[in-house]
């Protein structure tokens, strides 16, 4: 498959675009499907921030992380990236 060089060769190969939102709730999805590591490197929140997480992606919802030093918020939403497309 060759990439579009102009809107029009998008536009004719039927691509629609999606929200980010949307798009990390797919792949979240896809992720979950396949039983894939969804954030390896956050350790101690698997009872607590994880699920609230993925809660949060997997109903559209807006995410703020507070807290305090050393709580892995930068981590998390380095880790939020990998959940988009290329």
């Amino acid at each position: 498959m060759s990439k579009s060089r102009t809107i029009g060769e998008l536009r004719a190969s039927g691509y629609q675009p999606k929200t980010v939102k949307q798009e990390l709730r797919d792949n979240l999805i896809a992720r979950l499907k396949n039983g894939t590591g969804l954030f390896p490197g956050i350790v101690g929140y698997e009872e607590s921030v994880l699920p609230q997480i993925e809660n949060a992606l997997l109903s559209g919802q807006d995410i703020v992380f507070l807290g305090e030093r050393g709580q892995a918020k930068t981590r998390m939403a380095r880790l939020l990236i990998e959940l988009l497309d290329d």
